[in-house]
């Protein structure tokens, strides 16, 4: 399955971009409107492409 690019990815990838080139979250949240935490997640899960942004399932598993 091919995963399609979607502007919200795209602005991710701008996020962690700029927070990688001054090496701060902080600056990068307030400049984008985010919270430092989630500059962080998204820091965290970078590997170089677009497609490592990608929002992950968020359906629970339970076991029994």
């Amino acid at each position: 399955m091919k995963t399609i690019i979607t502007e919200e990815m795209r602005f991710r990838q701008r996020i962690v971009e700029y927070a990688i080139k001054y090496n701060n979250n902080a600056k990068a949240a307030r400049r984008y409107h985010t919270s430092r935490q989630q500059v962080w997640r998204w820091r965290k899960k970078y590997d170089g492409t677009v497609q490592s942004l990608a929002n992950g399932s968020r359906q629970a598993t339970f076991t029994s």
